[in-house]
This record gives C-alpha cells, sequence and structure tokens, in this order.
C-alpha cells in the first residue's frame, strides 16, 4: 500500500470532530436556507401569475430537486475516482450562499429556476460527507451520528425561520413605514442577509475537516456491485421519493389553517414550516439512536407511518387541529427517514465505492423528485389538493410493502 494510503488510514479524524464540525455548519447552513425557504411559497407567489402558484413551485422545486440529485450521483462517483471528498462539501455550501443572493436579485419567477439549480447544486456535498461520517463512524453509532446531524440541521433551520417570522412581524412594517418597501422588497433584504451564516458555514468546512476514507484506493462503481437488499431498498426509497412532493406545497395548503389569510395573509406559511421543522429538530437524534437498537428498518417504517398519517389529515379533515397534528407527524417522519434511510444505504454499500452508491442513490431519488413535485402541483392546481396528497399516501403504502424484503446488516464494517 502507498504511504500516502496509510496516512490516510493511521490518521483517522476523531469521530467526535468529524460530527460536531459537520454538525456546526449544518447549523449555519439550515439557518440561511431557512430564512429562505419558510417564506418561500409567499416569495414565488409574488413573482407567479395569478393562481398558478402551486404549480410553479412544483415545477422549480421539482426541477432543483432533480439537478441536485444528479450533480450528488457525479459527486460521489468523482470523489471516488479523485480521492478527494472535502472540495465537494465546502463549495457546495458555497453555492447555496451565492443562490440567495441571485434569489434577491431574480425580477420574475423564470429567473427562479436557475437560482434554485445553483442553490440545490450546492448540495453536492451531501454524498462525500455522508461518506466521511460513515467512515468515521462504527454501526453501533452511525445512526445516532447521522440523526445528530439531521438534529443540527433542523436546528439551524428553526433559528432561520423564527428570524424570518421576527422580520415579517417587526421589521417589515418598519421597513414600510421608514422606507416604503413593499413586500417584496422586504423578503429581497431578507434573502440577501440569509447568504451570510452559510458563508461561515463554508469557512469552518475549510479549516476543521480533514479530507478523509477509510479504506483507499480507486474504485469503480458498476452496477453489479449492487447486491439484491440494495437494489431493493433504492426502489423502495425511490418510490417513496414520488411520494414526498416539495414541502413548499405542505406549508403553502397548512398556512391557511394555522393562521387564516384575513388575519395575516404571511405569517401562516412560516409558522406551518417552523412546526413541522420543530417536530423533525426534537426527534432526529432520538430516532437516530432507536435506530442502532431495534434496527434500520423498523425506524424507517415509523417514519412512513407518520407521512401516510400527514397524508391522512390533510385528506380527510383539513382543521386547525387536524393539520397541527399532520404538521407534527410530517416533521417526525422526516427525523424518521432521512438518517436512517443515509444509515442504511451506507452500510449496505460496498466499502470501497461508499460515496460512488450514495451519489448514485440520491440521482435515482431525484429523478424521482423532479414528477414528484410536477405532478402533485399539477394535481393541486387542476384537480385539488385531496388527490396531491391521495396520490402520496398510496404510493407510501407500497414502499413500506416492500421494506422487510432488505437484509439489514448488523455488525460494523
Amino acid at each position: 500500500m502507498p504511504s500516502s494510503d496509510k496516512a490516510l488510514l493511521s490518521d483517522a479524524p476523531s469521530e467526535k470532530t468529524v460530527v460536531r464540525t459537520f454538525g456546526a455548519a449544518s447549523f449555519l447552513n439550515d439557518m440561511g436556507s431557512d430564512i429562505v425557504f419558510s417564506i418561500w411559497p409567499i416569495f414565488v407567489g409574488l413573482l407567479s401569475p395569478p393562481g398558478l402558484t402551486p404549480l410553479i413551485l412544483g415545477i422549480i422545486d421539482g426541477t432543483g430537486d432533480l439537478v441536485v440529485n444528479i450533480l450528488k450521483g457525479i459527486s460521489g462517483i468523482w470523489s471516488d475516482r479523485i480521492q478527494k471528498r472535502k472540495p465537494f462539501i465546502w463549495s457546495g455550501y458555497m453555492m447555496g450562499a451565492t443562490s440567495r443572493i441571485v434569489y434577491a436579485f431574480s425580477p420574475t419567477w423564470q429567473w427562479l429556476i436557475p437560482a434554485k439549480i445553483l442553490d440545490r447544486a450546492g448540495k453536492v456535498r451531501g454524498a462525500p460527507r455522508d461518506a466521511i461520517v460513515a467512515d468515521v463512524s462504527t454501526h453501533e453509532t452511525r445512526g445516532k451520528n447521522f440523526g445528530l446531524l439531521r438534529t443540527a440541521d433542523h436546528t439551524g433551520a428553526t433559528a432561520g425561520i423564527l428570524i424570518t417570522i421576527a422580520f415579517v412581524t417587526f421589521v417589515f412594517p418598519w421597513l414600510t413605514l421608514v422606507y416604503g418597501f413593499d413586500l417584496l422588497m422586504n423578503i429581497r433584504l431578507l434573502f440577501l442577509l440569509a447568504a451570510i451564516p452559510t458563508f461561515i458555514g463554508a469557512l469552518v468546512i475549510i479549516y476543521r475537516i480533514v479530507d478523509y476514507r477509510k479504506e483507499p484506493g480507486k474504485a469503480v462503481f458498476h452496477i453489479s456491485g449492487i447486491n439484491r437488499s440494495l437494489a431493493i431498498f433504492i426502489t423502495l426509497s425511490v418510490i417513496f421519493a414520488l411520494a414526498s412532493f416539495s414541502w413548499s406545497l405542505v406549508t403553502l395548503y397548512a398556512g391557511i389553517f394555522i393562521i387564516p389569510p384575513a388575519i395575516n395573509p404571511i405569517l401562516g406559511v412560516p409558522v406551518a414550516y417552523l412546526v413541522f421543522t420543530l417536530a423533525a429538530a426534537l426527534t432526529s437524534a432520538p430516532l437516530g439512536r432507536l435506530g442502532d437498537r431495534i434496527g434500520r428498518r423498523r425506524t424507517i417504517l415509523i417514519g412512513f407511518l407518520f407521512f401516510g398519517g400527514m397524508c391522512a389529515l390533510f385528506l380527510f379533515t383539513p382543521n386547525f387541529w387536524t393539520v397541527l397534528f399532520a404538521l407534527i407527524f410530517y416533521g417526525i417522519s422526516i427525523g424518521a427517514t432521512v438518517p436512517m434511510q443515509s444509515a442504511l444505504i451506507s452500510e449496505l454499500s460496498p466499502l470501497k465505492i461508499r460515496s460512488s452508491v450514495l451519489g448514485f442513490y440520491q440521482m435515482l431519488i431525484g429523478f424521482a423528485l423532479l414528477p414528484a413535485s410536477v405532478i402533485a402541483g399539477f394535481l393541486w392546481v387542476f384537480l385539488g389538493p385531496s388527490y396531491t396528497f391521495g396520490l402520496a399516501l398510496f404510493l407510501t403504502v407500497i414502499a413500506a410493502i416492500l421494506l422487510p424484503f432488505i437484509h439489514e446488516p448488523k455488525t460494523s464494517d
């Protein structure tokens, strides 16, 4: 083995250092991104033709998700080929920060598509980051570590949403009174401020993270490297991705019931976003630890059940209380599925091509998320929200049926 490879094996970074550093960067990034996303449906609506906001949201968000996951696939395979992971991670944060500046200066909704692509392209950090976390973790801590990262994500998101709510409640009226800003100008200023924490997160990665691979040596990704359990898991994840239409539609709909437009036409969306983000933040780490104890499949099934419950509540009895519980269920489903999907796909992947498999997996998810959001938006505009939630519930049931056919690894790498 070359001496450089030996160095990579012997100079493994501390598991705590990696998780804490990525957690800090994730907190800062999600603070910035969720300042934007908590009011995103309102912003898109201001730039969209009347009555078409759900469809345009589906197009913009779905296109962004498609591009990001294709780039995740490329970054995962590329990082395995060039034996580098860190450059993809910090540059991804830089792209996310830059996109918020582009949002702020977008004159029409069509300009939001390339801006969204740039924003989501920042997710090229996903597969290399997850690969480093998986490599420094053991089977006994992997679920907990991915859960902690999701907690950092959601805690930062919560901070970002609270900043947006504070701006909407106190700063926007002041800017309107003193400077004559309209709502669109207020939101543009807020988006410019949202770029700052993500730039700081990129600097944290540059100065604190060491590029690391558990098993160095170039490996080439082949489809033949995918075993039966991995293939089934990828298939059911793609089906569930088809059900997981843009959260923008969820908050746009839920906001009407949480704070009726007659009371405040703006505040309902960020408050709805806050509810499900808090639920995800509070449950990601405990559910990650639960997955380490009872298994990844069972915890993912819990997530599917809560997601299906969210769809059912929106589908049958939308009012303040059912929508509130639906948002909580939505957050719990994210807290259960996202960390466990990352942990399980990592453990089912061959070690040498782990980053490649993670990227390939996320690329396929991206191919599903575009039609998921576009179809959801189309059904919403032309048939009604109940058709959107009904289709999502049906697809979630199919994904859950496939879970027992996966053989889950029981030991560490």
